[in-house]
């Protein structure tokens, strides 16, 4: 997810990005993120319990749709730069973004109907995609001194592939015919989500960086040890919190298990990030957490959400064998992920991403700052809400409203996306 800042090409290369940036902000402003504020209202706004596939739809559009679809478009832009080659797209492009683009319809579709069949052939579909994406990545990428970048990026991919087919066969063993009762195994869906949030979003986000991080930061160098090991860690943390979530467990191991998965795959992020010298001053030059602009408050509200996720995690599984009680603070921390660190990278390094792309600057720069409050706000406000597990109660009054600030920020991306391309004379959506 990680994109490479710089000035404006001498010739403009073709936006390939495009379709991928409109699914991916559709999907999360349209649907995703407003279910998600619903999901948070109701309980605490005495609206009742949310269903349980209307929390497994909100994952998905988030994970799948919103970050896997734009690791796709701007893998389209990044991967040729490492390869040495003119960015383009390919006959499988307009394929890619036909399919993702079918299969959230898909996936809406199923659960507004409640019918299993539309929700298999959708989660397949992403399979066969994320798949067919991953086998271009590796050709392109195929150069002897790519290997270590391309083991890490197709190791990502497959990881989204291997969640998707698993939630395919857990949506297929659990449907009642046509039906979706019962369902799926709460916790086979919720590994399903850590499988693709920590193998393959963040596992993109590591490959990425590990590759472009002199792009990014004067002297960035991760000695060769940490860079080999950051996907088995990865694979490992994933397989914990997996094994965790889907095993015959009581729920101390659990919870234990997962919790200890989570922190595994945030430390490698925070490994990386500190072996590399993001945090560190070079002579004469200043590291990317210390360059300016709202950008760079971004980055660093992403790095100090990991951080604190990371800690939180670890604290988290030791807690869970004794008598404190963690429901809303595993709801604190997975969020503290998915918006402090994901969305807060996401958003920071795509308002860098689009003026180099479209060669024309940002119509209205102001959104970034505007981005970045409310971000800030959205991530105080979600992780405050686990002191409701510990008598502070009046807070999940106001969690709601951190939804409503995710989708502002949200909102800013795609209001600047779209100036820049209508910006970008005679360039067609």
């Amino acid at each position: 997810m990680s994109m490479l800042p710089g000035p404006a090409p001498a010739v403009q290369e073709p936006p390939v990005y495009r379709p991928f940036a409109l699914i991916a902000l559709a999907a999360t402003l349209l649907v995703g993120t407003p279910l998600g504020t619903w999901m948070l209202a109701r309980p605490h706004w005495g609206g009742g319990p949310v269903p349980v596939e209307h929390a497994w739809l909100h994952a998905h559009l988030q994970i799948f749709g919103f970050f896997g679809t734009l690791i796709v478009g701007v893998a389209h832009h990044l991967v040729p730069r490492f390869a040495g080659r003119p960015v383009a797209a390919t006959p499988l492009t307009r394929w890619l973004a036909g399919a993702f683009g079918a299969a959230l319809a898909l996936r809406i579709a199923g659960t507004a109907v409640r019918t299993a069949g539309p929700m298999v052939v959708a989660a397949l579909l992403q399979a066969l995609a994320f798949g067919l994406f991953g086998a271009w990545v590796a050709r392109a990428l195929s150069a002897p001194h790519l290997r270590l970048t391309r083991a890490h990026l197709t190791a990502a991919t497959a990881w989204l592939v291997a969640a998707l087919v698993l939630e395919a066969g857990l949506r297929a063993g659990g449907a009642s015919g046509a039906d979706l009762a019962p369902g799926p195994a709460a916790g086979g869906m919720r590994a399903v989500h850590a499988m693709a949030v920590y193998g393959g979003v963040v596992g993109w986000i590591v490959g990425v960086v590990l590759r472009a991080g002199p792009m990014l930061v004067p002297r960035w160098r991760v000695p060769g040890a940490v860079a080999r090991m950051a996907p088995g860690a990865l694979g490992l943390g994933v397989v914990l919190a997996g094994v965790g979530l889907a095993g015959p467990w009581s729920g101390a191991t659990r919870v234990a298990l997962e919790r200890a998965g989570e922190a595994l795959a945030l430390g490698t992020v925070m490994a990386v990030a500190l072996s590399g010298g993001a945090f560190r001053c070079a002579s004469g030059a200043l590291p990317m957490l210390a360059r300016g602009g709202p950008e760079t408050r971004l980055f660093r509200m992403a790095m100090l959400a990991a951080a604190v996720a990371a800690a939180g995690s670890a604290g988290a599984a030791v807690l869970a064998w004794t008598a404190v009680p963690l429901s809303l603070l595993a709801d604190a921390l997975r969020h503290l992920v998915t918006v402090g660190f994901l969305t807060s990278m996401v958003v920071g390094m795509a308002f860098r991403l689009i003026p180099v792309v479209e060669g024309v600057a940002l119509p209205w720069p102001g959104l970034r700052g505007v981005a970045l409050w409310a971000l800030l706000v959205a991530v105080l406000l979600r992780t405050a809400e686990a002191l409701a597990d510990y008598g502070f109660e009046a807070i999940l009054q106001l969690v709601p409203l951190s939804g409503v600030l995710v989708w502002v920020a949200l909102a800013c991306l795609g209001a600047g996306f779209l100036g820049t391309v209508i910006r970008r004379r005679g360039a067609p959506l």
